[in-house]
């Protein structure tokens, strides 16, 4: 069972790295958002055990959009691979370049990605924010719906999993490094914390993005290899 859903344990490591170390990221495009979430609470519950249950199952909400899309990606790209054997390589060759764009973010280095959030904001963004303005996630439940629209918010780091997902041809392993990633970005949204906090502060040390975003494009080289081996 679990050999099915995860066919590539390295994979399903990169993601939360690459959800973990782009969280400063995360921390730019969603901090307004984790305030307007805040301000759509009535005062009472802006604070202590209330408001961490609802900015928990908003987070939740979140995770599930992202599970679900890596789901979706990662069945598309298994059809694509299926019915054009060609898609195979193409596929991972997309994986190894998204990679790679990925562990630049990561290290600062470059954010070209960012085109992507521009495109995306433009489409998505106008019905997204009239659905959460009707959404006061003043219940669990409604917490959690709020959360199901904000994991649709344009994102270039979530693009990029979302294509670099795809390329693994396969549903299972797609959802799992989406759900990862989008774990992987909580201890910086949630960091309001004692422990989140201070994670923050240590994720946001050049070296370390440095660090993560080599590996995460070392990664990248070597899924390249076995496309670049038969060119």
């Amino acid at each position: 069972m679990l050999s099915s859903l995860c066919t590539d344990p390295v994979g399903a490591g990169a993601a939360v790295l690459i959800g973990l170390f782009g969280s400063a990221h995360c921390l730019v495009m969603c901090g307004g958002i984790t305030a307007a979430f805040s301000l759509n609470l009535p005062e009472g519950q802006r604070q202590g055990w209330p408001f961490w249950q609802r900015i928990g199952a908003a987070s939740l909400g979140r995770v599930t959009t992202y599970l679900l899309l890596g789901i979706a990606f990662g069945a598309l790209g298994g059809w694509l691979s299926t019915t054009h054997s060609l898609m195979t390589l193409v596929l991972r060759l997309i994986a190894g370049v998204v990679l790679i764009l990925m562990g630049l973010w990561v290290s600062q280095l470059w954010r070209g990605v960012t085109w992507l959030e521009s495109a995306g904001y433009r489409l998505i963004s106008p019905w997204i924010h009239r659905v959460q303005s009707k959404l006061r996630p003043t219940t669990l439940g409604r917490a959690f719906r709020y959360g199901l629209t904000w994991g649709l918010l344009p994102c270039g780091l979530v693009y990029s999993a979302l294509l670099w997902s795809a390329s693994t041809a396969h549903a299972g392993q797609a959802g799992l490094q989406m759900a990862l990633f989008g774990l992987g970005t909580l201890p910086a949204l949630l960091g309001a914390g004692y422990l989140a906090s201070h994670l923050v502060l240590q994720i946001k040390a050049a070296q370390l993005h440095r660090i993560s975003g080599s590996l995460l494009m070392l990664y990248g080289v070597w899924t390249l290899v076995p496309v670049l081996a038969m060119s």
